[in-house]
């Protein structure tokens, strides 16, 4: 399994925009159904601080680039964060599903 996680920091006043970027971004790949993929979009529950993870099957190419709003999303987000909100890769040490 591959797994990237993007975390990034924004402004409280900018929360409502970025929540409703998300849910469009999320509405884009719910329409668009890449097949064993696994993603999530968190906020921290007082904080405008938000991670995105994205987990693939090994060897499978990431289908975010090629899902139109996706791309935007990636686009639009730095100038939307001070931070450095690029993908990074990690490594899972530890995983538990029932």
């Amino acid at each position: 399994m591959s797994v990237q996680i993007v975390r990034f920091r924004t402004t409280p006043e900018q929360v409502p925009a970025m929540t409703e970027e998300i849910d469009a971004l999320f509405a884009a790949v719910t329409a668009a159904a890449p097949q064993g993929m696994r993603y999530i979009a968190l906020r921290e529950t007082d904080e405008p601080e938000f991670t995105l993870i994205l987990e693939l099957p090994d060897g499978a190419d990431n289908p975010l680039p090629s899902i139109p709003v996706a791309a935007a999303f990636r686009g639009w987000l730095p100038s939307q964060t001070n931070d450095d909100p690029a993908p990074r890769s990690c490594t899972v040490v530890g995983k538990y599903s029932a």
